[in-house]
């Protein structure tokens, strides 16, 4: 808004003279308000004017370009946004019609593996009804599920005869230097834990090298000219004589199994002490828990072992092999000058013992008996 007026000046200067002619001193008013009031005097007061001129014109047609263009933004925008809602719902339409012709496929191919079955499963109902047999898919689900049962005892059992023995001969060959002759010749034998075996050799009437020979490659006393004796995965040559007969084998040999001058527990204690290994009982208790095992049924103390039936001293020489602990027991003729019955008694602790679970030992029977040898599990027979 604008404002022009006249000269104010100019016109109090004038009214200055008037005064002056007068002869009257009145005040110098020069800044003379513009709403003074209508009924003032027009001699007292010079009148001022005013004239004012609106631009609303310009300002309305200013805000009126400005109203159209926003007007003309937001039908751009709206525009825009129209295109782009346009083509998003183009763009869902091509997804949708996408996904509708992939599901169609992945229904299509799911249909066809469905038939695929049915068709496999009709044709063997056919082939089992044309043989005789029902065609109940049940019927058939157990056949299979029986067949892969077998597979895999098939596969568990080979499995099991990778594992390496408790003992055993590999290509054993012993020769005697004296006179030559091959006691043991390219001689292969594996025993392995839980089971009874008998090494079957001649009487000692008729080759009493043989079965010496056998015990003695077995107890680690000698080692074969060729081939190999075995403790699991060690060869009996690198092992310590004291971890062989200390930990590794539990021997029972004819002569010199016991100490007769000693009582029953201490002839097991004498061997306990000997294998050097520890024990979580104290030794005395744990030495008549063997006794007990082998079903020694005499004092175990005050009475020497010389002085004990035969049959009692075996049962003191098993508890002794068997108190190392060793997972491969080896016995030398044990029912030899046993009666009948004593030797059956001892047969059936032997028996015991290899089928035992805890601990499971390989047990090993040289005989030259054919009695003694049907109580194995496994026979080897030695060649004449």
């Amino acid at each position: 808004m604008k404002a022009e007026g006249t000269n104010v000046e100019d016109e109090m200067t004038e009214n200055t003279d008037q005064t002056e002619n007068t002869g009257k001193v009145e005040s110098d008013q020069t800044d003379q308000p513009a709403d003074q009031p209508a009924d003032q005097p027009a001699d007292a007061t010079p009148e001022v004017s005013f004239s004012f001129t609106f631009d609303d014109d310009d300002e309305s047609a200013d805000l009126a370009a400005l109203a159209d263009t926003a007007g003309s933004n937001e039908n751009g925008a709206s525009e825009a946004g129209e295109t782009s809602d346009t083509a998003g719902s183009d763009a869902e339409s091509d997804s949708a019609d996408e996904d509708a012709e992939s599901g169609g496929e992945t229904s299509a191919a799911a249909t066809e593996a469905n038939a695929r079955r049915v068709n496999e499963t009709m044709a063997l109902a056919g082939d089992a009804m044309a043989n005789g047999k029902h065609g109940d898919p049940n019927e058939l689900r157990h056949s299979e599920s029986k067949a892969e049962s077998e597979v895999d005892k098939q596969v568990a059992d080979r499995v099991l005869l990778k594992s390496y023995p408790n003992f055993s001969l590999n290509h054993a060959t012993t020769t005697n230097r004296k006179s030559g002759r091959h006691v043991l010749d390219d001689t292969s034998m594996a025993f392995y834990a839980g089971e009874l075996y008998a090494v079957r050799v001649l009487p000692d009437a008729d080759d009493a090298e043989q079965r010496v020979t056998m015990m003695e490659v077995l107890g680690g006393f000698q080692a074969p000219t060729s081939g190999s004796a075995m403790a699991k995965s060690a060869n009996l040559l690198e092992l310590e004589v004291g971890e062989l007969r200390g930990h590794r084998l539990g021997i029972v040999p004819q002569r010199f199994a016991v100490r007769g001058d000693l009582d029953a527990e201490s002839n097991v204690l004498y061997a306990m002490n000997a294998s050097g290994r520890t024990y979580l009982k104290p030794k005395p208790i744990a030495a008549r828990e063997f006794l007990a095992k082998v079903g020694f049924g005499e004092a175990t103390s005050g009475r020497k072992v010389r002085d004990l039936a035969l049959v009692e001293q075996r049962r003191v020489a098993i508890a002794r092999a068997i108190s190392c602990e060793s997972d491969t027991l080896i016995l030398d003729e044990p029912t030899k000058g046993l009666s009948a019955n004593d030797a059956k008694a001892i047969l059936d602790l032997i028996v015991s013992i290899a089928h035992a679970r805890d601990p499971k030992r390989a047990v090993i029977i040289v005989t030259s008996s054919d009695e003694v040898a049907d109580r194995a599990d496994k026979v080897y027979r030695l060649a004449d």
